[in-house]
């Protein structure tokens, strides 16, 4: 366990930047994707997929990842998940076709998966269960700091430089994160620990049959959904309905990314008092409604764009970090099993869902609005029986 107040923060801030990969690569791309869809003469559904590709990959990427960590241990994985992610982005940027830019995403993905589980594993090793949610907590607050000022530094670059200079810019952040990865960050199991473990199906069955998982993971994934269902849609709003450029819309963006810093900040003494998962995914659901509520009175804007989502933000940050605790500790000796298979749902049920509201493109504020309201009550709806069912049990 770590005591030392230095060490403590050396290491959180390493653990958020690894972390903040894979969500920097989202949210530093968000604004550019108008300027990716005339550059390669794709309509709005195609270059979504530039976002709902990056989700998937970092879904499935989870999927490997976790049973990897739990066997290998946490520091190769990691180390070599950063070098896939930087590859990744410099094939982005010499992509010439929307086929190679979509396969430089999934590789850029799966880079990312396998820093996320890490970091979030590696939180649990070092701090244990009783400090793990503040700890989570804390990464997160750092980690959302990245791309609360992503879309603002995205759009602009790309407004500046193109598109194609904001996978560079990941390139070099990529680097800069392996090198304090591979300075600053030791191995965090004991040798010999990390390859004791069930064969993966008997592992996956096992976390399949705990209803606790089950209804976490499902609530992360549906309050996730709305969330990149928003980031996915509200460019195209931004800049084609409401006439702002592409660091315009970053700057908007930022007030959701602030709200949900604001939300990790408020988890200790919210669970102090009551879940933070409960209160999440209520607020969540209180802006999607607020939003739709706005769509239909015909009230339209930036303002009433952003400023109900910011409710949705604010849930976001609340019930992240307790999920992510809850699962990490769902089944002894899976820590990274259990956390790598709740990430990938959550990444591949929010891909999913934008590929659905891309269906339906061009999306305005009515549709979306829609959308939001049935994934944010969705996740109120799973955190509420996975309450009932810590009840009962308790």
């Amino acid at each position: 366990m770590l005591s030392a107040r230095r060490d403590y923060w050396a290491i959180i801030v390493t653990l958020a930047a690894i972390a903040a990969t894979g969500s920097i690569a989202i949210h530093m791309l968000v604004p550019a994707l108008p300027l990716i869809a005339a550059d390669l003469a794709i309509g709005e559904a195609k270059a979504q997929q530039v976002v709902s590709i990056y989700l998937a990959g970092l879904g499935s990427g989870q999927l490997l990842a976790g049973p990897m960590i739990d066997r290998l241990g946490r520091r190769p994985v990691m180390l070599a998940g950063l070098m896939l992610f930087i590859a990744g982005a410099l094939a982005g940027a010499l992509a010439t076709t929307t086929g190679l830019l979509l396969a430089a995403r999934a590789m850029q993905a799966a880079g990312g998966a396998f820093g996320v589980v890490t970091a979030r594993v590696m939180v649990g090793d070092l701090f244990g269960k009783d400090r793990a949610a503040g700890a989570q907590a804390t990464l997160m607050t750092i980690v959302l700091i990245s791309p609360a000022v992503a879309p603002v530094i995205g759009g602009s670059l790309a407004d500046l430089a193109g598109w194609r200079a904001v996978f560079a810019l990941l390139a070099l952040s990529g680097a800069a994160t392996l090198a304090a990865a591979f300075w600053r960050l030791p191995e965090t199991v004991q040798a010999g620990v990390a390859s004791a473990r069930s064969g993966l199906i008997a592992s996956y069955a096992k976390l399949a049959r705990n209803r606790q998982f089950v209804l976490t993971a499902a609530t992360l994934g549906a309050a996730s959904s709305g969330l990149f269902m928003f980031l996915g849609a509200a460019p195209f709003l931004l800049v084609h309905r409401f006439g702002l450029s592409s660091g315009e819309a970053g700057t908007a963006l930022l007030w959701v990314a602030a709200a949900s810093i604001v939300g990790t900040r408020l988890v200790v003494p919210v669970e102090r008092r009551s879940s933070a998962l409960i209160i999440g995914t209520g607020s969540s659901a209180l802006g999607a409604g607020i939003a739709l509520v706005l769509a239909l009175v015909g009230i339209e804007g930036v303002g009433p764009l952003i400023a109900p989502i910011m409710l949705l933000g604010l849930g976001a940050g609340l019930a992240g970090p307790v999920a992510f605790n809850a699962v990490g500790f769902a089944e002894p000796g899976l820590a990274a099993t259990a956390t790598s298979l709740a990430g990938a749902l959550q990444m591949l049920a929010s891909g999913s869902a934008m590929s659905v509201l891309g269906l339906f493109a061009p999306i305005d504020p009515l549709r979306l609005a829609v959308a939001l309201v049935i994934t944010t009550s969705t996740a109120l709806c799973c955190a509420l029986a996975r309450s009932r069912l810590a009840s009962a049990r308790g």
